[in-house]
């Protein structure tokens, strides 16, 4: 999802953007990044809409719906642009939070009709509408971040709340096809190939760097799962590796237009 593509102006300045052109989304090294924040109602129904959805139409499962996944990540990013670009990683772990109660409340209330209920199992008439209009959602929607509320891990929190996702509820297979973020291993494979330098080999562990921090936060948010991240992660070694290789080595000759175009593709 997302088309942004990195300039090599970008990959020089350090000025990395996410696969939808939003700048300051990497979370390594930030300790605030399991912060809660005030966000907009705006995006909290945003938040609310695709929960709904998950629930009315599909049963609880994400539906796999390609467009309908594209929308929300969208309606997301678009948001993060507005904010303070040290607001963003933050307000993106409060939105997951937020997805992650609102399902879990409404796990719990169908559970608390029907016992033994699973995601993708049909759901009485009317209960959903009385779910969601109940006060457990108006306390979720309506309540702000306070001084000694402390973050808790994502995953964490979606065995808490009974696997109420799709991700955790259905097989590995059918959790790959509904996962949300990806790694290019080929692109990056391709782009790790052609750098012969040790600069041009640093510019591919950045952006591997940058992989690796869209596909953590997609875990934490339940975008994405941890084969997506252990991918970034045995291409990190062999880009560390190749480091290793070229160090010392004087720029061949054709080796920066091999690269730029490698990196361009």
């Amino acid at each position: 999802m997302g088309y942004y593509r990195n300039t090599i102006d970008d990959l020089y300045s350090g000025h990395f953007k996410n696969s939808y052109g939003v700048e300051g989304m990497l979370i390594t090294g930030r300790s605030d990044r399991k912060k809660i924040i005030d966000v907009s109602d705006e995006i909290k129904n945003h938040v609310l809409e695709d929960v709904k959805k998950a629930y009315y139409k599909y049963n609880g499962m994400s539906g796999g719906n390609d467009a309908e996944e594209e929308a929300y990540a969208r309606g997301l990013n678009e948001y993060y642009k507005t904010l303070d670009i040290d607001d963003r990683v933050p307000a993106a772990w409060t939105l997951g939070q937020l997805h992650l109660e609102l399902s879990g409340a409404v796990v719990n209330a169908i559970r608390e009709k029907v016992p033994g209920w699973e995601a993708g199992q049909q759901i009485p008439s009317g209960m959903l509408d009385e779910i969601f209009s109940g006060k457990t959602i108006e306390a979720i929607m309506t309540r702000k971040p306070g001084v000694s509320e402390e973050a808790k891990d994502s995953r964490e929190d979606r065995l808490d709340l009974g696997q109420s996702e799709s991700s955790q509820s259905a097989p590995a297979e059918e959790e790959k096809k509904s996962g949300k973020v990806a790694f290019n291993q080929g692109k990056r494979a391709r782009q790790l190939a052609a750098a012969k330098t040790p600069s041009q080999v640093q510019i591919v562990i950045s952006l591997l760097k940058q992989d690796l921090s869209d596909c953590e936060a997609g875990l934490e948010s339940g975008m994405c799962d941890e084969n997506e991240v252990e991918k970034v992660k045995a291409m990190m070694a062999k880009a560390m590796e190749r480091l290793s290789e070229v160090s010392g080595k004087e720029q061949e000759e054709e080796g920066p237009d091999t690269f730029l175009i490698n990196m361009l593709m």
